[in-house]
This record gives C-alpha cells, structure tokens and sequence, in this order.
C-alpha cells in the first residue's frame, strides 16, 4: 500500500469485499496481489487506511472474477458499525436514529475522503450525496456498497424496512436494474446528475438508540482527533475540495460551504484571509482547475466545458481562461496532445 496516499479509505472496505469474494467461493488474494494489496495488511491494521486508486483497480478486478455488476450490494452485510471505529461508536451511543445518520454524514471523512458527501435537508427527507472529485477515480461498486451499508445501519438501529424514498444514482443503467430497487424497495434513478439517497425522516427521530450522552460526547471527540489527522490541507485547500466536488452541479455559496465544514461563515472568511485567500479567488481557481481537467482529459467541446464549469457562454470562459494562461482554451487543448 502506499505510505501516504492523498485520497484514502478504511481498511474495512477491502475486508468486506474478501468476505463476500469468500462467500461466493473466489479467492480474492490473487485479485489484491494484481490490485498491489495485501489481505495481511487490512487484518494486522485494521484502522489502516487504504489508497483509493488501488481501491478502484480492486473493484474493477472483483468486477471481472465475478461479472456481477451488481457485486457492490452484497457487501454491506459484512461491514458492521464497529467496523467504523469511533464513528459507529458514536452513532450507537447518540440519541435518535436521525442524529446517528447525521454524524455518519458529518464525518464520512473517517469512511473515506475520496468524495465528499452532502447533506441536504427538508421537513419530509434527509439527503445522503456523494459528490465526485473531478480527476478522482472511484468505483461505482463503492457508491452502491455506501449507499447498502448506510441502509443496513439504519436497519440494525430500527429503522423500518420503507424508510427510503429513493435512490438517485449517475452511474450508467445496469442490465439488471431491478436488483438495485429489490435491495433498497425503493425507486432508483440511473444516469442521474448526483449520487443521492433520501430517506423518510417521519420516524427517525423518535427512533432511540442508545442515548448516552457522556459515551457520545466521548466517541466524538475521538472520531474529530480523527478526522483532523486526516485532513492536514490548508483551510483554502479544503474549500476548493469542496468546490470542485459541486461546482458542475451548481456553484456552492460560502454560506454553504461553511455549513459542510461545520464552522460559521464569519470564522471561514476569516480563515481563509490568514490564509492569503478569499472565496471568489478560490471559486475561479476551480473554475480554472477544472477547465484544465476537461481539456486535457476529456473530448468535450469547449461550450459544454464553459457550461459545466458555471459560464453563461463561450465568449465569457475563453476571455477568463486566456486571463489565466495566456492563451485560447483550444491552444492549450492542441497544445497538450
């Protein structure tokens, strides 16, 4: 494994993955020896953390042994809320079954930080997002193992069997699409514009879990020494983390951004000052970053690149774009080839 890889997961995932690879008679020891794992390592270490790209070869290699494209929904069954360490701690121990989803969603950094999950909130739904970073690979298996472990949580904290509402997903649409409905009995959207799944909040909150108060105030302060040592980037690189993993979606306000890193906007713009930044500056950097991506790693043509990226027309980004580079977005195009 790599010693300091930048993106990460726990090392629960790979383990579930095996039981399940197990389960159907695979080994999997050949399919981590070509993905560069080792099973040893998730078993001797298992609050390591593993490198999300060998993570993504991982499950592309389990995709092929098995041809299952729906293989991601039957590994949450091997992935219990200790597996999370102090975060499944700290869901167990906190009041209602709401706030226990709440801090998994806060703190899916601990799960892994190779996207950035979003809460979206209404009277009636709770929204679990999972917003893509722009140039990292990820596993649409993942996204369906989070999604079916999130719904086995809850299921173990009680809640009812038709608490999801649906399911949106932006992977392709799979041959067998029933499978997804039948494991979460609700509709599921394919090709959609955002990973989300919502849940019924009607019942979650007088759903009591363990309820210590003094346990949960404990398991939290454990799980953000975590986190924290996790995130050793600037404040002005964790915004623009943020930023780029919603900026095709919509442009994410400060306000916004200050919500998902749980701190009020006056403190944010606060910190990015001591950090020589402020948000419009870092807004436009992304902008850039992504422009940067696009031309260079994908076929799109420079009016969908400019409509993706937040500008009203052509003109607008080629003039922003040649302020930055000093030459035409299709220069640089033709220029990295």
């Amino acid at each position: 494994m790599n010693s300091n890889p930048k993106y990460t997961t726990l090392a629960a995932w790979p383990l579930a993955i095996c039981q399940a690879l197990d389960a159907q008679n695979i080994d999997p020891d050949p399919l981590l020896k070509a993905a560069q794992l080792n099973r040893k390592d998730f078993v001797d270490q298992p609050d390591g953390r593993v490198d999300v790209s060998l993570m993504t070869q991982f499950w592309h290699l389990v995709k092929e042994a098995t041809g299952d494209e729906a293989f991601g929904l039957s590994v949450p069954k091997y992935v219990q809320p200790m597996h999370f360490r102090a975060l499944g701690l700290l869901m167990l121990t906190t009041d209602t079954l709401e706030n226990a989803l709440l801090k998994l969603g806060r703190y899916s950094a601990l799960v892994s930080n190779s996207v950035t999950i979003r809460l979206e909130q209404s009277p009636e739904l709770l929204g679990f997002c999972i917003d893509p970073i722009p140039g990292v690979d990820i596993s649409v298996m993942a996204v369906d193992s989070f999604y079916g472990t999130l719904v086995g949580f809850a299921a173990q904290l009680g809640a009812d069997a038709n608490s999801i509402e649906r399911l949106q997903l932006m992977r392709s649409e799979p041959k067998t699409p029933k499978k997804w409905e039948s494991y979460f009995k609700a509709p599921v959207t394919f090709n959609a514009e955002q990973n989300c799944l919502w849940v019924k909040r009607s019942g979650l909150k007088s759903l009591a879990v363990m309820g210590d108060e003094k346990l949960a105030a404990y398991n939290e302060s454990v799980v953000q020494k975590y986190v924290a040592q996790l995130e050793t980037e600037s404040i002005s690189h964790k915004v623009k983390h943020l930023i780029l993993a919603q900026l095709e979606k919509s442009e994410p306000s400060l306000t916004e951004i200050a919500n998902q890193l749980n701190i009020a906007e006056r403190s944010l713009r606060r910190k990015l000052q001591e950090d020589g930044a402020n948000y419009r500056d870092l807004l436009q950097q992304c902008r850039m970053e992504l422009a940067e991506h696009y031309l260079q790693n994908t076929e799109l043509s420079i009016t969908d690149i400019a409509l993706r990226i937040g500008f009203a027309d052509t003109s607008n980004f080629s003039r922003a774009f040649a302020r930055w580079y000093n030459k035409s977005p299709s220069q640089f195009r033709n220029d990295g080839l």
